[in-house]
């Protein structure tokens, strides 16, 4: 175990190194914002997860989807995205791991522990919603050039350290493994917003949304991780960008 931990210190570090700097910025929430989510990631007492039969998953989702398509569509029509990246096909999986993703071909995977760790639909809505802003953001494109970039380091890492055939292998496995899971910050932020815009059009409550990311960060400081390959962003920095963001929201929705 110690030595997959060292050459994933390695691989990560030389792929790092090897990304393209995105080309989208966001400004840095301030400290007192981020103290404020620490202290609500702290402080609060969040609904007990429901647990649901395999139909009653699928169903909430179906109904997830009827109701943030039309806004999905027109955010598309609005900014000029081509058409093959505004449909999306959703998946059940049979996985206890807490967890979503975005592939190719549109695809949208969300897990059974995903949906048994959530109290209520906003909080599924809002990772849905995530997932798509990632196929909208065309971030599935970057993330497969990561797959070959994380691939190649990781074979020129066995065979610079002189490993047999099969740790060659491994260590390109795991090359590839890191470099699908990778997304750069800016496009996790992106697809985030994606997120907020869309359901807050469709008409979801944003602050039972909201419960979902102060839920994966109180697991993240209990170490309930889920996985070694984390493939989403936690904490305070992101709950004190969605409550920006949804400051701004309401301001808009005033004036």
């Amino acid at each position: 175990m110690k030595r997959y931990k060292k050459l994933f210190l390695i691989l990560s570090t030389s792929f790092l190194f090897g990304c393209i700097a995105p080309g989208t910025t966001f400004e840095e929430v301030s400290d007192a914002k981020l103290n404020e989510a620490i202290r609500i990631i702290k402080t609060t007492d969040l609904d007990k997860p429901i647990e649901k039969t395999r139909k009653e998953a699928v169903l909430m989702v179906e109904n997830i989807i009827e109701k943030s398509m039309p806004a999905a569509i027109e955010w598309c029509e609005a900014n000029n995205i081509p058409k093959a990246r505004c449909k999306w096909k959703f998946n059940y999986l049979d996985d206890d791991m807490f967890n979503a993703f975005a592939s190719g071909r549109n695809q949208i995977t969300y897990t059974k522990g995903l949906m048994n760790g959530v109290a209520s639909e906003e909080e599924v809505a809002f990772v849905i919603a995530h997932e798509i802003g990632h196929h909208i953001g065309n971030h599935i494109a970057n993330s497969q050039r990561n797959i070959m970039l994380g691939s190649l380091a990781g074979r020129i890492l066995g065979t610079v350290i002189e490993g047999s055939d099969e740790l060659i292998s491994q260590t390109t496995d795991l090359g590839a493994r890191f470099g699908s899971l990778f997304y750069s910050r800016d496009q996790e932020k992106e697809a985030d917003y994606f997120s907020l815009v869309i359901l807050n059009k469709s008409g979801f409550d944003l602050i039972k949304a909201r419960d979902v990311i102060i839920r994966m960060a109180q697991q993240t400081e209990r170490s309930e991780r889920s996985g070694f390959f984390d493939t989403h962003p936690t904490g305070p920095e992101r709950l004190a960008r969605f409550n920006q963001n949804y400051s701004e929201f309401l301001k808009n929705q005033l004036n």
